[in-house]
């Protein structure tokens, strides 16, 4: 298989971390409304809509740079590091407000197919890149996030080549999904 060794600086069309603290405080939460990702979300390859925070569609407005659409990548600065998911094309909400925990990047669709992107970041490998530039020291997060990620350096193979790869990883996460519920049902009999 054929790769291009590339700074993923090359790949991104845009990045933007979550909104400052102050920016997002509890007392902006609402009942329903535009969703937040948070860690919660970011726990398999795909971000999941089990969205329990939500704020008006006006805050997250404000916060616009924050925003994550559908392709778009999303991973975790501060806290449980190592997250990253995609937002799904068949995703519950089409836009998501990042945590301040999290920063969102929209990568080239020409150059880059973001699912597999995210596998390989859940690799051995891929994980070992984003926590090369993780600081221990209180709670844990990336030290200059959007810069060091920018500076990962990988070997990509073609957009073809991508989306195969990611197909076969997407059908046998499917296989485990569907295996886990039916487990689970079994469980509950």
């Amino acid at each position: 298989m054929k790769t291009t060794k590339i700074k993923l600086s090359e790949v991104i069309d845009d990045i933007a971390a979550g909104p400052f603290g102050s920016n997002l405080k509890v007392s902006c939460f609402v009942e329903y409304g535009f969703p937040i990702i948070d860690g919660a979300n970011l726990k398999e390859y795909k971000v999941t809509d089990n969205i329990t925070k939500f704020v008006t569609e006006e805050k997250a407005r404000s916060l616009y740079r924050s925003i994550a659409k559908r392709g778009d990548v999303v991973v975790t600065i501060s806290g449980t590091l190592g997250q990253i998911a995609y937002i799904p094309t068949d995703s519950k909400f089409k836009e998501y407000l990042c945590s301040q925990r999290q920063f969102r990047v929209t990568f080239n669709s020409e150059k880059v197919y973001p699912p597999y992107l995210v596998f390989y970041f859940h690799t051995w490998e891929g994980q070992h890149k984003i926590l090369a530039f993780a600081n221990q020291t209180g709670v844990p997060a990336l030290s200059q996030p959007l810069k060091n990620f920018k500076n990962i350096i990988i070997e990509l193979p073609n957009l073809k080549t991508q989306k195969k790869i990611a197909s076969y990883c997407e059908m046998l996460n499917d296989k485990i999904e569907q295996n886990n519920k039916i487990n689970k049902n079994l469980y509950a009999a």
